[in-house]
């Protein structure tokens, strides 16, 4: 059982070729960013815009071409490449760099209207370092600037766990298994009932790699801490903060802020 991040790790993982390749044709949007991108489209032709994490350009697809300016950006150098090969002839507004979201050097400070991180990749910073990326996100956006981004849900962990019903066996065994392995690399959920936050294998990529889980009500705070206001939340569909404590059936909230 381990319980702490592993950046070095993660970034081996990320920059890979086999999973650039899994992320590399990806154009979908879940139904929150669906919602926040409904709520951003008439101000992003007006707005430069910071997409963090891009992976292989899912998001690109359908930020870039409504914004003023757009910058594609991941720590991970062969996404990067995959999405300057996906979109070869982008046109002025639009560029692809390498940039780290906890030290974003090199970007201006308050520069950008909007910035994206999606997909929970703030969670693959450790929890001690979470903060860094906040304060970057405030140095390089404009006052009065967005910021839209994605957290595992730590009080989804009981159902996560659960093993539901199956009508094929295989499907039964295979849910019965990673239950076992998740209290294997985690413990019972019941360990988690009292903090804030934890540090969980999940299963991603065989369970290779742990990931932050928040109590959502937490990252509301940490939010608000940070000097963030005006947060709104969104699941399937937009959720009142102050019942965020509630949401037990999603795995991902999605939050949009403004610095």
């Amino acid at each position: 059982m381990n319980s702490a991040l592993n950046p070095s790790l993660e970034k081996s993982l990320w920059n890979s070729d086999k999973v650039t390749k899994q992320y590399a044709d990806d154009d979908y949007l879940l139904k929150p960013e669906q919602a926040i991108l409904n709520i951003m489209r008439n101000r992003l032709p007006q707005m430069r815009m910071l997409d963090l994490g891009i992976g292989g350009g899912r998001t690109t697809v359908h930020f870039a071409p409504l914004c003023k300016e757009y910058v594609g950006s991941d720590y991970a150098e062969k996404m990067v490449d995959a999405c300057v090969e996906r979109f070869p002839n982008p046109g002025p507004s639009i560029r692809f760099e390498v940039i780290d979201a906890t030290d974003m050097k090199g970007v201006p400070d308050q520069y950008f209207d909007f910035i994206l991180f999606s997909f929970n990749s703030i969670d693959c910073v450790p929890p001690e370092d979470r903060h860094k990326v906040l304060e970057e996100v405030r140095r390089v956006a404009k006052p009065g600037g967005l910021f839209a981004f994605s957290s595992h849900n730590l009080r989804y962990l009981r159902r996560m766990y659960a093993i539901k019903r199956h009508k094929k066996l295989k499907d039964f065994l295979y849910q019965f298994y990673r239950s076992l392995m998740l209290i294997y690399y985690n413990g019972l959920p019941s360990r988690y009932d009292n903090k804030d936050y934890g540090i969980i294998c999940n299963g991603v990529e065989h369970f290779s790699l742990n990931l932050y889980y928040g109590k959502p009500e937490f990252q509301v705070k940490q939010l608000r801490d940070a000097g963030f206001k005006n947060i709104r939340a969104f699941t399937n569909e937009e959720t009142d903060v102050k019942n965020l404590h509630k949401v037990t059936d999603q795995a991902w909230i999605h939050y949009l802020c403004e610095i």
